[in-house]
């Protein structure tokens, strides 16, 4: 059974000849996240907000959990979904605690529980909550705001979450960052998850399902990503995909899936002269360089090396310009590596410690060895 059914469902706003969405019959099954994508006015937020009955549908049945919603409390159903929006929607004077509380303490969750999931929640999405629980909103970046957002949407522990463009109005460092830890954090709550989006390339990132809508909320295409890239079921899905598939497969493998998990390191107190002799023995040109607990320091070149043979690693390291997440594409790391003009890019976890690196030649290879994309009978 899936956990989000659209029964042919249409949408027509008083006053328009035309529907928003037209005929909608789509799947979403449990732990799926559902990237719902198309050209302005395709009716992409107004089918997301069926799902909570923000917007209630002219005709057809939605279904959640099995269950109809148009057959169940309004304000039940709402409590028993997520649901992070673009402006984030914070009450600036509740401290972050009392935000991500409210739904708990709509359900008549006892203080102390509810207390302990703020503070389980605060540091699932990276926010220390001894250090936040007490700002308020206006103390935050828009990227903390965006966490606590999301950590909001999170506290009931709901089953569905619904993300209208969640990560829209953020720079493009602090989104890539914020879409990594969503990911990571996806992988262990598995939500089933409907995430409006107008990039493609974000679509392809974070969605495993595809929903691909023409103007007038009409389906084109429900598929996976690979899918969507390697088989577009008409010129028009081909044509929003873009013509620079080819580089957008990146977008389907994560850093996580082909960095090399054990790279030849230096440790922060071996000498130039050691680093050196190292580097020699594997034929390499540089060293990223650990201390004792695995964090990123710097990285040594050989010639830094012989240069100072007498010095500790830590002394003579030079600050890398650049680092990836496990979840992050392999797009996004090579985008890295051209924006720099560099080959290799250290993998970091979480906790900023180096698990791995990926190389250029890795991406490349992804690119030659992925089966070519199918080209569409005209």
């Amino acid at each position: 059974m899936p956990m989000i059914q659209f029964d042919d469902v249409v949408k027509v706003y008083p006053g328009s000849a035309a529907p928003a969405v037209k005929n909608l019959t789509i799947s979403i099954p449990e732990g799926e996240t559902c990237a719902i994508i198309g050209p302005s006015g395709c009716g992409k937020t107004t089918a997301m907000k069926m799902v909570n009955r923000l917007i209630e549908p002219t005709t057809g049945a939605i279904f959640v959990g099995g269950k109809n919603i148009l057959k169940q409390d309004t304000i039940e159903l709402r409590r028993n979904i997520g649901y992070v929006i673009q402006q984030i929607g914070l009450f600036p004077h509740f401290t972050i605690r009392d935000n991500v509380a409210l739904v708990p303490q709509m359900l008549g969750w006892t203080k102390a529980r509810t207390y302990r999931r703020v503070d389980e929640l605060l540091d699932i999405v990276g926010l220390d909550p001894a250090q936040f629980r007490d700002r308020y909103p206006r103390q935050l970046s828009g990227g903390q705001r965006q966490r606590v957002g999301v950590a909001r949407a999170l506290a009931a522990d709901p089953p569905v979450m619904l993300m209208d463009e969640p990560f829209g109005a953020i720079d493009p460092i602090t989104r890539d960052r914020l879409q990594n830890e969503f990911l990571r954090l996806q992988k262990q709550l598995k939500k089933t998850i409907m995430f409006v989006t107008h990039d493609i390339d974000e679509a392809l990132k974070m969605g495993t399902l595809i929903c691909i809508l023409q103007v007038g909320g009409v389906l084109q295409q429900l598929d996976s990503p690979k899918n969507i890239l390697s088989k577009p079921a008409n010129e028009f899905v081909a044509d929003f995909v873009g013509s620079d598939r080819g580089l957008k497969k990146l977008t389907l493998v994560r850093v996580g899936e082909v960095m090399q998990a054990t790279p030849t390191l230096g440790a922060h107190d071996e000498t130039g002269a050691e680093l050196m002799n190292r580097m020699r023995r594997h034929e390499m040109e540089s060293l990223f360089i650990v201390d004792d607990t695995q964090k990123l320091i710097g990285y040594v070149t050989i010639d830094d090396a012989q240069k100072n043979l007498g010095k500790p690693a830590h002394m003579i390291a030079s600050q890398t310009v650049a680092t990836i997440e496990e979840e992050a594409t392999m797009r996004d790391a090579f985008s890295e590596m051209l924006s720099y003009g560099i080959r290799f890019l250290p993998v970091l976890d979480n906790q900023q410690r180096l698990v791995g690196m990926v190389s250029a030649d890795d991406a490349q290879n992804l690119i030659k060895q992925r089966a070519p994309v199918a080209a569409l009978a005209l």
